[in-house]
């Protein structure tokens, strides 16, 4: 039996253990969030950009009397929207239309034997549970398709992914999942995550490991990132500090041959809001590799002034070693 099948079967073993199974569709809920404003990039000319434009429904289905079936599907049209005046080349659509991306398509099943979660296409969890203490930022968060820095290894999206997250036990819970994304490499699970999140009041604890198998990355070597996040709030104020170490990293040398290395990455950030809405944050991240080329570090600060509940503005920069550093200035609105 496949690894997905053991999964699918557990959850609804789960569901209808619970008497008078049956299932009733809710009203899903409509949300959205807008990001965007003027950028300029060192090197490059300053340009208008949709920073992030997403649309997504929420909603669940009642199984049973305190059991919901979950689910969330969202999309991100900045791309789209930012590439419309732009030639889209041989193969993509016309005016950006190729440019729409399903950023969530997530079901989670809590029952009191735990939760279960299927994603075909979602937020990683080991990104939301460890990096999210230093992610305090507008532009130069380490998004994978909005500002990739490349100092952390975790990619904050994951596909095909299967979890299982026991229940919460003295402010504890463990949480296992399998990635699968290659369909023919012999491999049922690409990749393999377990991590640990306790939290307490204010203070945040997550440590995690992601093993991706050696049919996934272009070396003959197992790949294992491994990750500790800490936070504590009090008030406005917000701090935050992440450690990433990676074992066997595929890296690509000048002649177009991967070797293997390892590397580690540390983030430590501080975000204040006072009462009045205004609010600043100040980080420092650094990658610090076996191949000195490689090597990254930044400073990035933000200010901001929040005008209503839904929409705040924004200055920011990112002060990079290597790569062009960044000036942005923005708008952000939710509903």
């Amino acid at each position: 039996m496949k690894l997905h099948d053991v999964m699918m079967a557990a959850a609804v073993s789960a569901a209808v253990a619970t008497p008078a199974f049956a299932v009733e569709l809710e009203k899903p809920a409509f949300y959205g969030y807008l990001s965007a404003g003027a950028l300029k990039i060192e090197g490059a000319d300053a340009e208008v950009d949709a920073f992030e434009i997403e649309l997504g429904l929420q909603g669940k289905a009642l199984l049973s009397e305190g059991l919901n079936l979950n689910y969330k599907v969202e999309v991100d049209l900045a791309d789209a929207a930012n590439n419309a005046d732009k030639d889209p080349g041989p193969g993509r659509g016309r005016d950006g239309e190729g440019d729409i991306h399903v950023k969530e398509a997530v079901f989670w099943l809590p029952t009191k034997y735990g939760m279960f979660v299927v994603a075909p296409r979602g937020t990683s969890g080991q990104w939301r549970d460890i990096y999210d203490s230093i992610n305090h930022y507008e532009y130069n968060e380490p998004h994978e398709a909005l500002n990739p820095d490349g100092i952390f290894a975790q990619p904050d999206r994951t596909s095909g992914t299967m979890a299982y997250h026991t229940p919460w036990f003295m402010k504890t819970k463990l949480v296992a999942a399998a990635i699968t994304l290659r369909e023919y490499n012999e491999q049922d699970a690409d990749g393999k995550s377990v991590r640990l999140v306790h939290v307490n009041s204010g203070l945040k604890v997550a440590i995690g490991t992601t093993l991706i198998a050696q049919e996934q990355v272009p070396t003959n070597d197992d790949y294992l990132i491994s990750a500790a996040g800490v936070s504590y709030k009090k008030g406005g104020l917000t701090l935050g500090a992440v450690w990433e170490n990676n074992q066997d990293s595929p890296y690509r040398l000048n002649s177009g041959t991967f070797t293997t290395a390892d590397f580690d990455s540390y983030g430590v950030s501080a975000y204040y809001v006072a009462d009045s809405g205004v609010g600043a944050a100040l980080g420092y991240k650094e990658k610090n590799h076996d191949f000195d080329a490689a090597d990254e570090s930044v400073y990035t600060l933000k200010v901001e002034q929040r005008i209503t509940p839904q929409m705040k503005v924004w200055v920011e920069t990112g002060q990079y070693e290597e790569l062009p550093s960044n000036y942005a200035v923005g708008l952000n609105v939710t509903f």
